[in-house]
Order: structure tokens, then C-alpha cells, then sequence
């Protein structure tokens, strides 16, 4: 804490730090009050143990003081009260806030103790001193520029505001932090010559905040993991009433996709629990990269909506921002507006980009690198475009309550899922740096056992001929692997060509090696499946490929020529 002022103002710059992060989540606010100005602006009283003047503070008090009482075994914390046992003017208002935007979800304020020494004398431990924070599920209502929050009531964790409403209302309290001064914490004596110590203090007064049902923690800024610490409470406290989805269970590896393997779903659901969702699917042509896309959104999307859990779209040259985020259209006669694209009108499920790679990805979908990583961003049109001093529409990371009309945030099911083909490599740059850290990139290849998934696919297609053994030949598997050698592809043109001898023979046994009779069949069957996706080989690869498949099937001399003929035709 080398650069932080060594009290309670740099408490105050280590409690904001650490609730910047889920407080941006939700694009909610935190407000202040006395956290500015060391030195207090009004007297207290040493024999009141509060103010001096409570008159004068009633509405803006510049701390808050509550009374710890040390004359009894056990410290016992109250707000400040009169001889007849009423609240002070004053006592139950903690502070005051400016919420005219209506995003407060976390109010901070100066709590300043006095300790009871005897009957009729009180101290103020000059160190003693505590940022308290109330956190709320979700903002308060929209207010103005001073807005007091009174009435708090600790065994009800309640706190009373107004706000621009005509009657005061309580508001459950969710979350109550005490930030601890990073000033010298000394030890108040008492009148015996017992030492109360600041950290006896901090524990009573955890304990009485503690007696309603707000979840109360108190916090030392000296360690780095106690701020942590409070980050991930106050992102559970915004979260309580929150769209947030609940994690979700493991992904199982589906039935439908024979040849992924099982270290891909691992990626992929410990990248869930992670809290990344969006993802990127890469790799060579007929890996399987679009219908593990489809699965995965089908698994995030939102059961409720089976007829459409998720939106595909395609990847084209033709997109631009208007289309996936939104902008300016004509609404009629000489009148524009703002219609939201595709991205924000489908907000609430999982989108699937499939050949990412044929759309100027950067440019599109630009708006919404801000929320892909957290962050609440501007669009540039206006919600009246004739009102110069209309506000923006706005982008947030997440759905809150306090959302205006003007503003899109993703629903609980949202992700982007993309597909990518590696093989279109003069494309690939138009997806910048910036984008690709949003994303968990995860590339699928061809099956690790090309000769078992052939096998597989045999009997998931009913073309087993007859019992199964490792050691019969498997001829589409051998080619498979030789074009592999060559370029790497996925198992889509092997199922292809499976399916395709079959049309044409059904009584061909695909565990045995292709007789004369078929092995023309075999090489146009090889034309029309992988044979496209080798397009750009050179006449050399072609000739040694040609070669090696001829090898393989034990082709003859004229089934070994056309092959050679149709692979030179790609040079």
C-alpha cells in the first residue's frame, strides 16, 4: 500500500478500487458521503458521546457516530440516544447521497465511534474510524443531488430513503462491509487501565450489524486478498437479484459428434465455470466446428425457448455494423431512428457466427468489445435524433433493474460462439488481437484414431458387414490419414464418402480392400468428397498423393490414372 495515504482516506481509495470491478458489471454506482476531509467540521461531545450541536447535522451529518459501550465485559454497540433512551437527532442517518441517476447500488460513509468510558464520559479515539458500505440487490430508486438514507435499523437490516417518491420507504440492506483504517490502529485506555484495542471494536461492531440478515464482513486494506475478498462479495450482493444464469452443468460430450475428444469439453466447461462464455471454434474444414457450435448453444440456451434456443448466422463480406449491432433507419416519412441489429435483438440467447472468417469482424460487431470484457459503452445515435441533448443509446455487461428503454444488456443465456476455417489463411487477419482475447479459442483437427472412428461411423451408419477386428484392413481410414499427411482435415469428408460409396453399392464391404470392381467407384467417390478441400496442393504433392492412395487401395492401372488425372487438374 506504498502510494496509499496511510488513514482512513486511503481505506476509503482501497474500498472503491475493490468495488469497481462488480460494480461496472451492472453499471451501478457507488456514492459517498464524508470521505473527503480528515478533520471533522463540527465539535462532538465527551459527555454525550455524540455531536456537540445535532441540530446542525440532522440532515448532512459529516460522520457517522455510534456509541461502543466499555463499561460492561462484553463491548456493546448502539447508535447515539438521550438520557431517556431516544435516538439523538440525527443518529439514525448514516449519510447522504447524490442518486439522481438512479444507479446507486452501494453506499459508503464515514463511521466514526464513541467510546464509552464511564456513565457520563465518552472518547473519540483519534485512529478509530471505519468506512461502512451498504449494499443493495439492486439500485436505489432514482433521487436528486442529496438524498439522506435514515431510519437504519440493524436488527432489520433496513434503511430508510426517499428519494424523489413522495413517502419514505425501508430498504433491505444485502450486504454491510466495514473497511478498516489503514492508520495506525492504537489501543483507547480505560479509566481501570484496561486496553480496548481498534480490533475488539471492529468485532463488536460486526456483531451488532450482524443481528439482522444482511451479510456483514469487515475488511483490512493492509492485505491484498481481504480486497479480493470483498470484490467477490460485493459481485454476490449485485447478483443476488440479478438475471445473472446460474452456473450450469458440465457440458457432456454429445453422442452425434464421434471423433471429439473429451479434452475439448473439458475446455470448454472449465472455461463456463471460468465465467468466459464466449467462445471460438477453429480448425481445418470438416472438423465438426459448426454442430459443436449448435450443441453448445443448444446446452447455454435457455430451455424455455426450445423452439429457437439459439440464432445462427453466416459469416458475409456484406455485413456491417448496422446489421448485427444496429443504427440509423428510416422510420417513415423524413424520419430516422434507431433500430437495434440482429446482436441486440437476439440480447437474451446464444449466437452462433459461422465462418467467422468471411465477415470484417472487427468493424461489425466494434460496440460490443467493450461488454464482451465487462464494460458499459455508448453507442453514437441518439434516442431523438432531433435533440442535441438527447441521451445515447448504451450498451451494459449485464441486465440490471435500473435499465432504462435506452439501453441493451445481454441476457443470462448470451454468448457468442464462432466458427473459424483455418484453411482460408488470407482471411484470418481481420480478427485483431483485441478480439481474440474476448474469446476461448479451441481448435478441433481430424479424430485422434482415424482407424476406430471409421469403425464407429461404420456402425452408427448400419454398413458393418459383419463383426468387427482391429485387424481388418480399413481402407477409407488409410486414405484419410495419407491426405492428412497433406492437409489436415476433419471427419466430414470421410462420413461423406462412406455415405456416398454406399448410394452406389450397398454390398460393399468398407473393412476390406476395394476389389478391381469397385475401385473406380472409390476414386470418384474420393473426387467429390476430399478431393475439393485439396484445392491449391501443388503438381509435386499431387503426383507423391496420387502415388501414395494408389499404393494404399492396390489400385489398378487404369482406377490409378484417373486418380492421377483428377488430383493434377488442382495444380
Amino acid at each position: 500500500m506504498a502510494t496509499t495515504r496511510n488513514n482512513i482516506l486511503g481505506a476509503e481509495a482501497a474500498a472503491r478500487s475493490a468495488s469497481s470491478a462488480p460494480l461496472r458489471a451492472f453499471s451501478y454506482d457507488r456514492r459517498t458521503c464524508g470521505t473527503r476531509d480528515l478533520a471533522l467540521s463540527e465539535p462532538t461531545s465527551a459527555e454525550t458521546g455524540y455531536w456537540a450541536n445535532p441540530s446542525n447535522i440532522s440532515s448532512k451529518p459529516p460522520r457517522w457516530i455510534v456509541r461502543i459501550d466499555a463499561t460492561v465485559p462484553e463491548l456493546s454497540v448502539d447508535i447515539a440516544r438521550d438520557a431517556e433512551g431516544e435516538p439523538f437527532q440525527g443518529a439514525e442517518t448514516v449519510g447522504y447521497i447524490n442518486n439522481g441517476q438512479g444507479r446507486c447500488a452501494l453506499a459508503a460513509f464515514r463511521l466514526k465511534p464513541s467510546l464509552k468510558l464511564s456513565n457520563e464520559s465518552y472518547a473519540f479515539p483519534e485512529s478509530w474510524e471505519w468506512i461502512i458500505q451498504f449494499g443493495f440487490s439492486k439500485p436505489l430508486p432514482m433521487g436528486t443531488s442529496g438524498d439522506a438514507l435514515t431510519e437504519f435499523s440493524a436488527d432489520r437490516s433496513e434503511i430508510g430513503y426517499k428519494g424523489r417518491a413522495d413517502v419514505k420507504a425501508n430498504f433491505k440492506i444485502q450486504q454491510i462491509g466495514l473497511v478498516m483504517t489503514l492508520a495506525p490502529r492504537e489501543s483507547q485506555q480505560m479509566p481501570d487501565g484496561r486496553l480496548v484495542s481498534y480490533e475488539d471494536a471492529t468485532d463488536a461492531l460486526q456483531s451488532w450489524l450482524s443481528s439482522g440478515t444482511a451479510e456483514v464482513s469487515a475488511y483490512d486494506p493492509r492485505d491484498p486478498n481481504e480486497l479480493i475478498r470483498m470484490e467477490v462479495d460485493l459481485g454476490r450482493c449485485f447478483g443476488a437479484e440479478s438475471t445473472v444464469a446460474a452456473l450450469a452443468s458440465d457440458i457432456i460430450p454429445s453422442t452425434e459428434l464421434l471423433g471429439i475428444p473429451d479434452e475439448v469439453y473439458d475446455v470448454i466447461n472449465a472455461s463456463l465455470r471460468a465465467g468466459k462464455r464466449h467462445f471460438i471454434f477453429h480448425g481445418p474444414p470438416g472438423t465438426g466446428k459448426t454442430t459443436l457450435a449448435q450443441y453448445v448453444a443448444e446446452n447455454l440456451g435457455d430451455s424455455g425457448d426450445a423452439s429457437a434456443p439459439y440464432t445462427l448466422l453466416t459469416g458475409s463480406a456484406s455485413w456491417s455494423s448496422q446489421d448485427l449491432v444496429g443504427g440509423y433507419q428510416p422510420l417513415g416519412p423524413g424520419k430516422i431512428g434507431f433500430i437495434p441489429g440482429v446482436m441486440l435483438r437476439e440480447f437474451h440467447k446464444p449466437i452462433i457466427i459461422d465462418e467467422l472468417n468471411r465477415c470484417p469482424i472487427d468493424k461489425v460487431i466494434g460496440p460490443l468489445f467493450s461488454v464482451l470484457s465487462g464494460h458499459a459503452t455508448s453507442l453514437q445515435y441518439r434516442v431523438n435524433v432531433e435533440d442535441p441533448g438527447s441521451p445515447f443509446y448504451r450498451l451494459l455487461p449485464k441486465t440490471n433493474p435500473a435499465m432504462e428503454s435506452h439501453e441493451f444488456a445481454p441476457g443470462a443465456s448470451w454468448a457468442m460462439i464462432c466458427t473459424l476455417n483455418q484453411a482460408d489463411k488470407e482471411q484470418l487477419e481481420q480478427v485483431s488481437l483485441a478480439m481474440t482475447r474476448r474469446f476461448t479459442w479451441i481448435r478441433l483437427g481430424a479424430p485422434p484414431d482415424l482407424r476406430s472412428f471409421v469403425h464407429r461411423m461404420l456402425a452408427k451408419l448400419a454398413l458393418m458387414k459383419g463383426p468387427y477386428n482391429e485387424l481388418l484392413p480399413n481402407p477409407v481410414a488409410d486414405v484419410w490419414r495419407i491426405v492428412c499427411a497433406f492437409r489436415e482435415m476433419g471427419a466430414a469428408p470421410a462420413i461423406d464418402f462412406l455415405r456416398l460409396v454406399s448410394a452406389v453399392d450397398d454390398s460393399i464391404d468398407f473393412l476390406a480392400n476395394p476389389l478391381p470392381s469397385t475401385q473406380r467407384t472409390f476414386v470418384a467417390a474420393f473426387a467429390s468428397t476430399f478431393l475439393p478441400l485439396l484445392d491449391g496442393i501443388g503438381k509435386d504433392e499431387a503426383v507423391d498423393l496420387a502415388s501414395e492412395i494408389s499404393a494404399a487401395w492396390n489400385l489398378s492401372e487404369e482406377a490409378a490414372g484417373d486418380l492421377q488425372r483428377r488430383l493434377s487438374e488442382l495444380g
